[in-house]
């Protein structure tokens, strides 16, 4: 009988698990301790690296999201956006860890730098890429389906499916703009709000990039059916603040 124990994949760990997930290379791509200008600088390339890793999943899994949407399968479209969303919750949760670093031992960290800046994530690029393309395959549908965004909304339940993607995509943009936020509050907290990050780039500029939307159709269409709900209200007699 095969000792179970005994690895079968190729590679150098000493496990399957070791081999399959390549552990050796992964946990070897941050510094050596005594290569550390910090010892919190451990905790900053881990947070980073990780970070780095869940936004590739995401982005891969958005773009498979928007071929589904090309082929009309709304149900498999929503579901790999929601798993792309959870994904997104992480990195910016993992900001939060970065806070516990002090302006003083950052700047320590940040000597190591070079002309590094979070401006420059791969991961948070690739989302940068894929939202607009995912919302011109949304959009191509309505036209194809001669629908408008309202007409997705005010008939939601006869076409869940386009409904259920259009609720997604807004997740996902929403996730957008609370990395972004969480991301500027980090930098704000650890190097201020009025002064020139590593790349040159002023911290205020973070705050000027968080009013970027990808999916504007969609939050406006909340507007209009508010609108629309007062306009009702106002004519039957029944006015309401909100």
């Amino acid at each position: 009988m095969d000792d179970l124990r005994k690895p079968i994949l190729p590679g150098k760990g000493a496990s399957d698990y070791e081999r399959y997930l390549r552990t050796d290379e992964l946990l070897s791509l941050q510094k050596r301790p005594e290569e550390l200008l910090h010892k919190d600088e451990m905790t900053f390339q881990v947070v980073h690296q990780s970070s780095e890793l869940l936004l590739k999943g995401a982005a891969w899994e958005l773009d498979r999201a928007r071929g589904h949407i090309a082929d009309g399968d709304d149900g498999n479209a929503a579901r790999l956006l929601r798993r792309a969303n959870q994904m997104l919750d992480y990195p910016v949760s993992l900001l939060h860890i970065l806070e516990t670093i002090t302006p003083y031992d950052y700047h320590i960290i940040r000597a190591g730098l070079g002309h590094g800046s979070g401006l420059d994530s791969p991961g948070f690029l690739a989302l940068l890429h894929i939202g607009p393309r995912l919302g011109e395959a949304f959009n191509s549908r309505l036209h194809q389906a001669n629908l408008s965004v309202d007409d997705v909304y005010r008939r939601h339940e006869e076409f869940f499916g386009l409904h259920d993607v259009a609720e997604r995509l807004l997740d996902f943009d929403e996730r957008v703009q609370l990395f972004r936020f969480h991301h500027l509050k980090l930098a704000q907290r650890i190097i201020g709000g009025g002064v020139v990050g590593t790349m040159g780039t002023p911290v205020e500029v973070l705050h000027q990039r968080m009013e970027h939307l990808f999916y504007k159709e969609l939050w406006d269409v909340r507007n209009q059916i508010t609108a629309k709900a007062n306009a009702a209200m106002q004519k039957a007699g029944t006015g309401s603040k909100y």
